[in-house]
């Protein structure tokens, strides 16, 4: 537990138990739980802990969060071998109303995909007023992308529209491109609309919702129902348990929303 020590000899200021300490106290406590739940990730008990330190580093919000969510947000991450809160927009512990909750980022829907298809390829941009544009359906080729920078220009103002193409091993190639009106449609789903993804990181939140979009067209498997089931919830370490962790882990029927975990007839598009 070196690392949360060295975070709760940063932050003790005062003899009061901080938060850093309380999140130590909660790992030692629930540490039989946490082993048995870190069975089978490939996560080593230090690498969970350094996970822990290096996201409540990146977001201190997180000190502030209810130690159980955090520790359940993070076994969440752990089980889906994706780190949480680093550049590669993987997954996110988020606080919200003082709890801490786990948010599948854009990078992380692809990494899960491309677990369950190997060879499959993601790329995907953001596109500006003078970038040269052209989605035909129609075409061999149906997305042409040519940003403005290539050209040696200014981008000519906000993006406008955002894509994600998935290029499978077979050479067939699935594209989900959204306007601001569908990425803003998705943004009203959001159980935090105002949140530090979308207030911060626009496109980053845009692309996520592109993937999302996609979801019908990409390969199902077992972690990636789990990831979206679990996206921008709390779950807590004391009800987490290895039966809701395998439970979620079951692939789900295919009238099943896996951004949800809701059964549904069909789901709405924008």
């Amino acid at each position: 537990m070196g690392q949360i020590e060295t975070a709760v000899a940063e932050r003790a200021v005062a003899p009061q138990v901080t938060p850093a300490a309380q999140i130590k106290g909660k790992l030692d406590q629930y540490r039989p739980v946490i082993a048995k739940l870190l069975t089978g990730t490939g996560i080593s008990e230090e690498t969970f802990v350094a996970q822990i330190a290096n996201a409540m580093r990146a977001v201190p919000g997180l000190w502030d969060c209810q130690p159980e969510s955090v520790l359940g947000a993070a076994l969440r991450c752990a089980q889906l071998g994706l780190a949480p809160n680093d550049a590669r927009n993987l997954a996110w512990i988020l606080p919200y109303n003082r709890q801490a909750q786990f948010q599948l980022g854009y990078g992380g829907v692809m990494e899960l995909a491309r677990r369950a298809v190997p060879g499959l390829r993601f790329d995907g941009h953001a596109v500006y007023p003078n970038d040269e544009f052209d989605l035909d359906y129609g075409k061999p080729e149906p997305l042409t992308h040519r940003p403005a920078i290539a050209r040696q220009m200014e981008r000519g103002g906000e993006a406008y529209a955002w894509y994600v193409r998935a290029t499978f091993p077979d050479g067939s190639v699935q594209i989900q491109v959204l306007d601001r009106e569908g990425v803003e449609y998705h943004r009203r789903f959001s159980k935090q609309p105002k949140g530090k993804m979308w207030t911060e990181s626009y496109d980053a939140a845009a692309l996520k919702s592109c993937v999302t979009e996609m979801k019908r067209w990409l390969p199902s498997s077992a972690q990636l129902v789990a990831g979206f089931a679990s996206d921008e919830r709390v779950l807590d370490v004391r009800t987490i348990g290895a039966d809701m962790a395998d439970h979620e882990l079951e692939a789900a029927p295919d009238n099943v929303d896996v951004e949800t975990g809701e059964i549904i007839d069909d789901e709405p598009s924008p």
